[in-house]
């Protein structure tokens, strides 16, 4: 098959012109799933790169947040290390990588599991505590509030983003997804 297309440097958003690649070459089918794909990565990375930046005057990243926050509501503010990466999705090392460098900067200390020596675990400590609550304040004033989307679209998508989550058996448990399932109780639903 002929491949048709040249890439202009012209302003278009380059996520549109693969689209339009896709559709000039005969991929008709898979166009709007290659359009979704990349659109989705792209987000990723601009939500990312938004969040880094809300918290940089703090000193964290996005992924050291999201490991404070899992410390932060956990009873107790301590969890071991294993069950972190599991809670977070993240291979160990990452998470090994994420404690150093959260230890280091004196927001959780490294402990010994009560009741299992091989265990170790992450505990929050109140530099930590008060710092994941200024944290959050920050990304929900100056992010989760302001995606670019009303209330009902960002169900939707919850709902969107899920369905396609449960497609692939990335979602073990379906309980509690309902309110999102098929933009149920959104305006663009109903």
């Amino acid at each position: 098959m002929e491949r048709r297309g040249v890439v202009e440097s012209d302003g278009t958003d380059p996520i549109l012109v693969a689209y339009h690649l896709w559709e000039e070459n005969g991929w008709e089918d898979c166009a709007a799933g290659c359009t979704a794909v990349t659109s989705l990565m792209r987000v990723h990375q601009v939500l990312t790169q938004r969040a880094d930046q809300i918290l940089a005057p703090i000193d964290l990243t996005f992924a050291r947040y999201e490991l404070l926050v899992r410390l932060y509501f956990h009873d107790g503010g301590s969890l071991p290390l294993s069950q972190l990466g599991k809670l977070l999705q993240i291979h160990q090392t990452s998470i090994t990588s994420l404690v150093d460098r959260l230890e280091k900067q004196g927001l959780i200390r490294r402990a010994p599991h009560p009741s299992d020596r091989r265990s170790v675990l992450a505990q929050m400590t109140p530099s930590g505590r008060a710092l994941t609550g200024k944290a959050i304040n920050l990304l929900n004033s100056e992010l989760y509030r302001s995606l670019g989307l009303a209330d009902g679209e960002a169900r939707l998508l919850i709902g969107l983003l899920m369905k396609m989550r449960r497609s692939w058996g990335d979602i073990d448990n379906p309980d509690g997804w309902a309110p999102f399932e098929s933009g149920h109780g959104t305006a663009l639903a109903d």
